[in-house]
């Protein structure tokens, strides 16, 4: 007995991926364990009956693996964030497969390849922080030049992942910053980015997504077109006092407008409405949210286009 197929090393985790096992000992009943290689703890046990070659597609429990979120620790630089990976062990009897590091992705990229939807030219605010990740297996170097009225500076990092390496911008940290040239090798694979600095939108929202290649996605909406509350109640009648009130939870709504963009910008806006995971930013934290609009519409007057997407909390009670 042995397993005949496993994923590929640092395949798409949220695409279907396969294990494919070999019973030639033709036995009634098998075990198959699924453990986190991260924790050890163990993610799934299935019963395999009566199966001569049995079939196991994990995607689903690799999504309820997966734990990103919009990485806030450390300085501007190269960063290992663990939880942009998803590493999975498969054990059927006393067979065990190699362990396989996934991504959270829907995607395949290759190594050196930038995870992100949005273009290289970016907007920043002068108190916000970016991130941009990279398919990365082993040696990753960048160069950050910073843009100022009195010259240009430059600054090298470095670091070594297994998966998924990104760097953290942290604006505010450079005050007199103008510009950010942003230029990224990795195994031969060099990406350049453009930051232009502009004062941050004071009643705009800044969000961030997981795009399909596994990487988070950062935009500010300028526009905060409508916060609406909705109220819900719960009541009891009692026969002498008549309707009272037990309970009320109030859940607020946001609905964002992008500024006019290019193209290739609201594209990546657009998948946004799709997205596995999405954050808006609170004064403190970043807060999970669900998309409710199922479509977007991209307003189109020109060559300037716009669209606009409504929020809410992922869980009731909580402000935005």
């Amino acid at each position: 007995m042995s397993f005949l197929t496993i994923p590929q090393n640092y395949a798409p985790g949220f695409a279907p991926q396969h294990y494919t096992y070999i019973n030639d000992s033709a036995a009634g009943q098998l075990t198959a364990q699924l453990s986190d290689t991260l924790t050890g703890e163990e993610v799934a046990s299935l019963a395999l009956n009566d199966l001569w070659m049995p079939d196991i597609e994990v995607s689903t429990f690799l999504r309820r693996m997966a734990d990103p979120a919009p990485f806030e620790t450390g300085t501007t630089g190269l960063h290992v964030p663990e939880q942009r990976t998803i590493g999975l062990s498969m054990k059927i009897g006393a067979d065990a497969a190699a362990d396989r590091i996934f991504l959270p992705a829907s995607v395949s990229t290759g190594e050196g390849e930038p995870l992100t939807a949005l273009p290289a030219a970016r907007l920043i605010g002068a108190d916000e922080t970016d991130e941009i990740s990279f398919n990365c297996r082993s040696q990753a170097s960048a160069t950050l030049a910073v843009t100022t009225a009195a010259g240009r500076t430059e600054t090298s990092f470095d670091a070594t992942a297994a998966g998924v390496v990104l760097f953290r911008l942290d604006a505010s940290a450079f005050p007199e910053a103008e510009a950010f040239d942003l230029t990224v090798e990795i195994a031969g694979h060099t990406t350049e980015l453009h930051y232009e600095v502009t004062r941050s939108s004071l009643v705009g929202c800044r969000a961030a997504w997981l795009n399909d290649k596994g990487g988070i996605d950062r935009y500010t909406f300028p526009l905060v077109e409508q916060r609406l509350f909705e109220i819900e109640r719960k009541r009891c009648r009692l026969a002498e006092s008549g309707y009272v009130q037990s309970d009320v939870r109030c859940e607020e709504h946001l609905s964002l407008g992008s500024a006019y963009e290019p193209t290739a910008v609201l594209e990546a806006l657009a998948r946004l409405a799709a997205a596995p995971a999405v954050w808006v930013a609170s004064d403190q934290s970043w807060i999970p949210v669900d998309v409710v609009t199922d479509s977007v519409r991209i307003e189109r007057q020109g060559l300037l286009q716009q669209l606009s997407l409504e929020v809410r909390p992922r869980q009731k009670g909580v402000r935005l």
